[in-house]
């Protein structure tokens, strides 16, 4: 088996079938500069070169995020390619086939079934999908095991299992129901929270101590994973003692765009080597050996007799370029941030308002008040309060400040005049802008937010489930947009300029 690595979560695999024949997958379909949801960029940036792949088989998307499931991307693809990849789309995106079949017409499809089997040419893959206590922002997310007679490969992609009985032991099953040569492992991390935290402190000691305290949770984190089957702590069974087993890591990177302050590129957390050497050391004190190493972008892998090595670079890329600045904690950089909505204009306020109330009653209410983490019944019993939302509407180039409140005795949330709180505050044009799909739930990240409080509503949005509707109308913006030959730097770098 060899894997070409793009970067992120998009990787080519390479697998023999019985007729020694290579059958090629690709996992995710983000080759753009930016994510169009977070307007977050691409690190490395490159051009493919299509008369070079050749062909492709099969295309899986694992979820509906947009650096993983990208328009421009599959509409470059339908563009170039010869032949179209047949495309393979979880149940839990099938509420999107038919946006897809109506501006890719040409593309097959078909609908992975969770824990369903396949078959592409000889070659297995099975989709693994979680069920999880609680509704997050990737609860869509697939996972895939690709596998021929002699070796198997499990990608996480951009969710980690969950440590249950069923999950594990699941995994574990599908490594060993054959007595294969090799059982590859791929581990995705996504340390993009922490960078975004990171960049938030400007004080080179305290980044020092941020740092510090990432390493110690990164430390505790992969100890857990070895001592909790030292000490028998846990009931499943252990992934890693499977015969033949190796790992590779790979890092979703996405950086604080270049083009507005590449120096926000020298201020960052631990890169993907200084996590293997973490993960190597824990491995000799546990008295445990397999073969990991880390992914490093544009090259071709072999996974051959449990074995990992790294082979040449991959010649379908072209103009590869990746900002590998060693880190300076002292750096200085300007980070943007908007104390205006992302989108500074004047709106209809009545027609804003209708939107955000039936947002607030008709999504938000039901969703908060089922919320098994973060129950809303909880929130007003400890705060003996109503929960208030300011919404701060523009017109005229003023704002207009309204306020919205619940309580147990209400049916739903209603204007009041004047409280002497808020709960959480937002600008009409950011929530109207998630309601058209013009920001997201990662938009946050260009905003000041307050600190102290929470953002339950502007979480809610993100949740795919509850909002896939909002979901479609994103994705229908963007193929719209990629079919009239713009491309996804136009949409972020228009946004940019209005910084």
């Amino acid at each position: 088996m060899k894997i070409d690595y793009l970067w992120h979560s998009e990787f080519l695999v390479n697998i023999e079938n019985k007729d020694w024949e290579i059958v090629r997958i690709l996992s995710d379909c983000w080759l753009s500069n930016y994510v169009f949801w977070d307007l977050m960029a691409r690190n490395p940036s490159f051009k493919i070169d299509y008369s070079k792949i050749w062909y492709i088989d099969a295309i899986f998307i694992s979820h509906s995020h947009s650096d993983h499931f990208d328009p421009y991307t599959l509409v470059e693809m339908y563009n170039n390619l010869e032949e179209l990849p047949l495309i393979l789309i979880p149940e839990t995106m099938e509420f999107l086939v038919w946006l897809i079949s109506k501006y890719l017409p040409k593309f097959r499809y078909k609908i992975l079934k969770n824990k369903q089997e396949i078959d592409i040419k000889w070659i297995k893959i099975k989709w693994f999908i979680f069920e999880n206590d609680y509704i997050t922002n990737e609860d869509d997310v697939m996972t895939i095991f690709i596998y021929n007679e002699k070796e198997i490969m499990y990608a996480e992609i951009d969710t980690l299992p969950p440590e249950t009985e069923e999950v594990q032991n699941y995994i574990f099953n599908m490594f060993t129901f054959k007595k294969f040569e090799s059982v590859f492992y791929l581990s995705t991390r996504n340390e993009l929270e922490w960078n975004i935290k990171l960049l938030d402190i400007s004080d080179w000691n305290k980044r020092k101590q941020f740092i510090s305290e990432y390493v110690k949770t990164r430390k505790e984190s992969i100890e857990w994973d070895f001592i909790k089957f030292y000490d028998e702590i846990v009931d499943f069974k252990d992934i890693t003692a499977v015969k033949n087993y190796c790992k590779s890591i790979i890092w979703q990177w996405i950086v604080y765009p270049k083009k507005l302050d590449i120096n926000a590129l020298k201020v960052k957390v631990l890169w993907l080597n200084e996590l293997v050497i973490l993960e190597k050391n824990m491995m000799r004190k546990y008295n445990n050996n397999y073969d990991l190493s880390y992914f490093e972008p544009s090259y071709t892998y072999e996974i051959k007799n449990w074995k990992i090595y790294k082979l040449e670079k991959i010649s379908y890329i072209n103009d590869f370029c990746f900002e590998d600045f060693p880190v300076n904690l002292a750096q200085s950089f300007n980070r943007y941030y908007s104390n205006w909505p992302l989108f500074k204009e004047n709106r209809n306020i009545e027609e804003q308002e209708k939107i955000i109330l039936d947002l607030l009653n008709n999504r938000f209410l039901p969703y908060q008040i089922v919320n098994l983490e973060d129950s809303l019944k909880n929130i007003l019993l400890q705060n003996k309060r109503d929960y208030i939302i300011k919404i701060s509407y523009l017109k005229n180039w003023n704002f207009t400040e309204k306020f919205y409140s619940y309580w147990f005795w209400k049916y739903n949330f209603s204007e009041i005049s004047n409280p002497n709180y808020f709960d959480e505050d937002y600008f009409a044009n950011d929530i109207q802008d998630f309601y058209d799909w013009k920001q997201e739930l990662y938009s946050n990240f260009w905003h000041k937010l307050t600190t102290w409080k929470w953002y339950r509503f502007w979480t809610m949005l993100g949740a795919n489930f509850l909002n896939n509707d909002l979901v479609y109308k994103k994705y229908e913006l963007h193929f719209i947009n990629a079919l009239n030959w713009k491309n996804v730097d136009e949409f972020v770098e228009k946004i940019f300029s209005e910084f």
